[in-house]
């Protein structure tokens, strides 16, 4: 959890005063080193980007400077006192608790993939609780991990299975999984599938590999919907979701 995040679950909790923002600010950045401290511009910065309006730091340096619950920390720096730090650490525990949050589809409608297989319907559900938390790389891989396993679904239910498989017996990487089915004739997949697993492929890469790339929210949102057109796709050429057998009725 950052600094933002943190801030936002105390003001959904309970309503705060600038001051109490900028409290809250500096517990969370002295909580495991309580000498840490901040800078006025810098608590201003936390609190913007929790999404309140734009900060006036000369004011907010003012205010933490005469304020009895802070201390200096280094020659402009503040940090919370001891005693005010205590008093918050009861005050604020809640906030550290793991949030529970609902099941979504941010990302894949979950209905798509019901009565599929459990280890489909659990990447889902990963795939969009990564969203949820904001979680833009892992989000992103595990999308690259579902449709792998679609294509190969596919090829498996068509009794194809070796035809996706290297030398060695192991099933081809993804970009091997995709060149296959996307040059099968036989499937003859649509143009927009195949663009979304292009797609996914190369962010899926990027955050999987790339020392140096974070993936950020408007990444995924750009590939959403070709994720939504390929998985479906493939759902249907794996006969996937299967329907249940149907219950005989006594006369």
């Amino acid at each position: 959890m950052s600094a933002t995040a943190f801030l936002r679950r105390v003001e959904q909790d309970r309503a705060l005063s600038g001051i109490d923002r900028a409290l809250a600010v500096l517990w969370w950045v002295g909580r495991e080193d309580p000498t840490l401290g901040m800078f006025a511009k810098d608590v201003a910065g936390v609190i913007e980007t929790s999404g309140q309006p734009k900060q006036n730091s000369s004011r907010l340096q003012t205010q933490l400077k005469d304020h009895p619950r802070i201390s200096k920390a280094g020659k402009d720096g503040w940090r919370l006192h001891p005693r005010a730090r205590a008093a918050l650490d009861v005050e604020y525990a809640f906030a550290l608790e793991p949030v529970r949050r609902e099941p979504s589809d941010s990302v894949l409608p979950r209905g798509l993939f019901s009565n599929t297989r459990g280890y489909i319907e659990r990447v889902v559900h990963q795939i969009n609780r990564a969203y949820d938390e904001e979680l833009w790389d892992c989000c992103a891989v595990m999308c690259r991990r579902l449709l792998e396993t679609l294509i190969i679904e596919v090829y498996e239910h068509r009794g194809q299975a070796d035809g996706i498989k290297g030398p060695d017996g192991h099933f081809l990487m993804f970009n091997g999984l995709i060149t296959h089915i996307t040059a099968d004739r036989s499937l003859n997949l649509g143009r927009n599938a195949a663009q979304g697993l292009r797609d996914h492929k190369a962010l899926g890469d990027q955050s999987a590999h790339n020392r140096r790339f974070n993936a950020q929210v408007n990444d995924i949102d750009r590939v959403r919907d070709g994720l939504r057109v390929a998985a479906e796709e493939l759902l249907h050429l794996a006969n996937l979701p299967r329907e249940a057998p149907a219950v005989a009725r006594s006369a």
